[in-house]
């Protein structure tokens, strides 16, 4: 009786799952405007920051992840026009640098550390702001070995890192 009881409660709370729709009603377009790159490659270095580096490219790379993550997600639909867009989303781009943080016995960098930063706002259809925050996304890759790869396949992976937590802090506002 006592574990019939035990799979009832177990059935009846379920596992939290819902296709629900987490936006309010209000909400269903995004346009997402093409981030600026505004990393500063000329800026001092130092061990804290690692070394800064300019890809070229990057902002489309990432506004084309973030776009692709936003379809994927589901819960809004991207839209090119932003005058038919219920919310609207600037970024700009602020940081980009590897941080070596492994190195072999003769001291050469085995694993890499990437980390990508953006400043990002979030604008209802009338301007207002409703979110405004940095977004960072990060990697590691190993430059040897057997898990090594390309320095280019790591920034995918981050470019795809960050994506996903862009789309997660709109999604979880509300």
């Amino acid at each position: 009786m006592k574990l019939l009881c035990a799979v009832l409660a177990l059935v009846l709370t379920g596992c939290g799952y819902s296709s629900a729709r987490l936006l309010p009603a209000q909400y269903q377009t995004i346009y997402i405007e093409s981030f600026e790159n505004a990393i500063p490659i000329t800026q001092e270095m130092n061990e804290k920051t690692g070394i800064f580096t300019n890809l070229p490219q990057l902002e489309e790379k990432v506004t084309r992840g973030v776009i692709d993550q936003f379809l994927f997600d589901g819960n809004l639909r991207v839209t090119n026009r932003p005058d038919e867009a219920d919310l609207k989303m600037t970024a700009k781009l602020t940081d980009f640098y590897r941080q070596a943080i492994r190195h072999s016995d003769n001291e050469v960098v085995s694993e890499y550390r990437l980390n990508l930063t953006a400043s990002l706002t979030l604008r209802d259809r009338e301007g207002k702001i409703m979110l405004e925050d940095a977004i960072t996304g990060d990697t590691t890759y190993f430059t040897s070995g057997s898990s090594s790869q390309a320095e280019s396949a790591a920034v995918d992976t981050l470019v795809r890192d960050f994506s996903r937590r862009v789309v997660e802090w709109v999604i979880e506002y509300w």
